[in-house]
């Protein structure tokens, strides 16, 4: 089972982080904490298809639900993702109901949509039964999409008809750049354009959420006041690098004297 389907369909927040470097342990490792799920990104970062590969091993062994960001909206590259079995793939930069579509019927077999067939682990190396694994796996695999971008805000009535699609992240950044406004994300604007997007997307009886960086309590609070079903927050980077300034502020502070900064 799908640790963040449940989730989501339990009604309650899910929580999870984001997967950015090439190395399995840290994934591991940080597998043990109580995540729900992992947003492996192979959009920002180096992440090859071999490493997807072992994250998703990972997220298996901690019982951590695997999310995919492709690159791009391309059947290409979200192919050999869902060949691998994870529990939810997403794309990033979707700006109309057209481009919601196409990425969808990727990820669907026919009739339904235009997924070729050649499944690995998604069929257990072939040892789970093809009527079994045919009937299951297009309802098993979540499917998500970025709403990052003021042209998909304008089309996002139209893009919310689209059947097949499990929920709809926000992504900050991207949609303050799109309406000029990169860096400024607390700008009314933006803000507002947020609560449109959310207000707009629970309105259709459809899950929201949102990819952010490593975020304060009241940071968090905010998004919580919004009422997102999913946040996705900070990194592995972000993990190492705040324990690492924080002992050695303590180790400066103690062995040194002063204040430790």
């Amino acid at each position: 089972m799908s640790r963040l389907r449940d989730k989501l369909k339990a009604g309650e927040t899910a929580i999870g982080t984001h997967i950015m470097t090439n190395d399995n342990s840290m994934t591991e490792m940080i597998g043990m904490l109580g995540y729900d799920y992992f947003w492996i990104d192979t959009e920002h970062t180096s992440i090859s298809l071999q490493q997807v590969e072992q994250h998703l091993m990972a997220c298996r062994i901690t019982g951590v639900s695997s999310m995919v960001r492709v690159p791009f909206n391309d059947p290409v590259r979200i192919k050999p993702i869902l060949e691998m079995g994870p529990d939810a793939v997403i794309t990033p930069m979707i700006r109309s109901y057209d481009e919601a579509k196409r990425f969808v019927e990727a990820c669907l077999y026919p009739p339904r949509g235009i997924r070729s067939y050649g499944p690995r682990y998604a069929q257990l190396y072939g040892m789970l039964p093809l009527n079994e694994y045919l009937a299951a796996e297009d309802e098993r695999i979540m499917r998500l999409i970025q709403i990052e971008h003021v042209d998909a805000v304008r089309d996002l009535e139209r893009i919310l008809t689209i059947p097949g699609i499990d929920a709809y992240v926000i992504g900050p950044c991207d949609l303050s750049a799109s309406l000029g406004l990169l860096g400024d994300q607390g700008n009314p604007k933006v803000a507002e354009t947020i609560d449109y997007i959310v207000k707009t997307v629970h309105a259709a009886g459809k899950k929201a959420g949102v990819s952010v960086g490593l975020l304060s309590r009241e940071q968090l609070q905010v998004w919580k006041d919004r009422g997102v079903d999913m946040i996705s927050c900070a990194n592995e980077a972000d993990f190492v690098i705040n324990g690492a300034r924080n002992l050695l502020r303590d180790m400066k502070a103690v062995m040194l004297g002063g204040d430790g900064q």
